[in-house]
C-alpha cells in the first residue's frame, strides 16, 4: 500500500512537470560558430554546416563544449539540438550537467524533469535525477525517487547504494547499513559501497571492517580508492609495515596520488626515519607545488634534523600557499624566534 501511494504522487509530480515541458522550448537560432582553433570542434562545425539539422551532430559538439568547461556554449549546442530532435534523453542529460557544472541549478533539475516527463520510467534518468536530489541535500526527494526505482526494478543495485549515501546523510546508519549491504549483494563490484561498509564498520569499532576494505580491493583492484582506504585503516589499528607496503604500491602505480605519499611520510616520521620521510615530502612538493602540506611537513622534517635555513623556507612556502592553518604560522613563528 505505501508503495502504490508513493507511486501515486510521483507521477502527480511529473503530470505537473508538463507544464515546464511545454513552456520552456523557446525558438533558438542555430548557434554562430567561427574557427574555434581546436580541430576536433572545427570539424564538427564544418560538418553541421554541410548538416545543419542533424540534432546528433550538436550534441557531440556540446559535449566537447562541455568537456573543456565551455559550459555556455555547451548549453546553447544542446538547446538547438533539442529544438530538433526533443525525444532524446541523452541530449537532456548532458544539458543539466552542462547547467549543473554551470551553476544553474534550477534549470539541471528542470531538464531532467522534461524527460522524466516523457519517459516516466526510464530508470537511468531516475538515477541521475535521484542523484541531483542528494546533491542538493534534498534527502527525502532523492529517497522518493530511488524508491520508485526499486518499484520498477527490485534488483537495481545502483538504487540501494543511493539509498545508503541518503541514509548516510541523514546519520540513519542502520539503514545505510542494510542498503549498502543489499547493493553489494546484487553487484560485488561497487567498490564504494565496499569502502562505505569498511568505514561503517570502523567507527564502531568492529573488526570485520577489514573483511569490507579487503572486498573493495578485490572488487577493483585497479581502484587506489580502496586500496587507501585499507592501507589508512591498518595505519590507524597498528600495522605500519602494511600500511606502508600499501602506500608503496599505490605510489608506484599512480605517482600523483598525493595521499598515499602524505601518509607515507607521516609514519616514517612515527618511525623516526627522518631521511625516508624527506624522500616522501619532497616528491609531494615536487608533484603537487600548491599543496601547503608538503612544504609543511618536509618542513617538520628539516627542523628536527636541524637544517633551520630549510625548515624556514619551507614554512614560509606552505604559509604562502595557505594562511588559515594555524599550526604553519604557528611553525613558522616558533622557528624564527629561535
Amino acid at each position: 500500500m505505501i508503495k502504490k501511494i508513493k507511486s501515486v504522487v510521483f507521477y502527480t509530480f511529473l503530470l505537473l512537470s508538463a507544464f515546464h515541458f511545454t513552456t520552456c522550448k523557446t525558438d533558438t537560432a542555430a548557434p554562430s560558430e567561427v574557427t574555434s582553433g581546436d580541430p576536433q570542434i572545427d570539424q564538427l562545425t564544418a560538418a553541421i554546416n554541410k548538416t545543419p539539422n542533424d540534432a546528433d551532430l550538436y550534441y557531440q559538439r556540446a559535449q566537447l563544449y562541455y568537456n573543456k568547461n565551455i559550459y555556455d556554449r555547451s548549453i546553447a549546442d544542446l538547446k538547438y539540438a533539442l529544438k530538433i530532435d526533443s525525444l532524446n534523453p541523452n541530449y537532456y542529460h548532458l544539458l543539466s550537467d552542462a547547467y549543473l557544472d554551470y551553476g544553474y541549478t534550477k534549470e539541471a533539475l528542470d531538464a531532467l524533469q522534461d524527460v522524466m516527463y516523457l519517459y516516466p520510467e526510464r530508470i537511468p534518468t531516475l538515477l541521475k535525477y535521484a542523484e541531483l536530489k542528494y546533491i542538493f541535500e534534498d534527502y527525502d526527494g532523492s529517497i522518493l525517487t530511488l524508491n520508485e526505482i526499486v518499484r520498477l526494478d527490485a534488483q537495481n543495485a545502483d538504487a540501494y547504494f543511493m539509498l545508503g549515501m541518503n541514509f548516510l546523510a541523514l546519520k540513519d546508519t542502520a539503514r545505510a547499513t542494510n542498503s549498502f549491504q543489499t547493493a553489494v549483494e546484487m553487484d560485488s563490484g561497487l567498490t564504494d559501497a565496499w569502502i562505505f561498509l569498511g568505514e561503517i564498520y570502523e567507527k564502531k569499532n568492529d573488526p570485520r571492517a577489514l573483511k569490507y576494505y579487503d572486498s573493495a580491493v578485490l572488487s577493483d583492484p585497479k581502484s587506489m580508492q580502496a586500496r587507501h582506504a585499507k592501507a589508512f585503516y591498518l595505519q590507524n589499528h597498528g600495522d605500519i609495515p602494511g600500511a606502508l607496503k600499501i602506500y608503496r604500491e599505490i605510489i608506484e602505480k599512480e605517482r600523483e596520488y598525493t595521499d598515499a605519499i602524505l601518509n607515507s611520510g607521516l609514519l616514517y616520521i612515527e618511525l623516526d626515519s627522518l631521511d625516508k620521510a624527506y624522500e616522501q615530502f619532497n616528491v609531494m612538493a615536487g608533484i603537487a607545488p600548491t599543496n601547503y602540506l608538503g612544504f609543511y611537513y618536509r618542513g617538520i622534517v628539516n627542523e628536527k634534523k636541524g637544517n633551520k635555513d630549510a625548515a624556514l623556507k619551507d614554512y614560509e612556502s606552505a604559509y604562502n600557499l595557505n594562511r588559515d592553518d594555524k599550526k604553519v604560522e604557528e611553525a613558522l613563528l616558533s622557528l624564527k624566534n629561535h
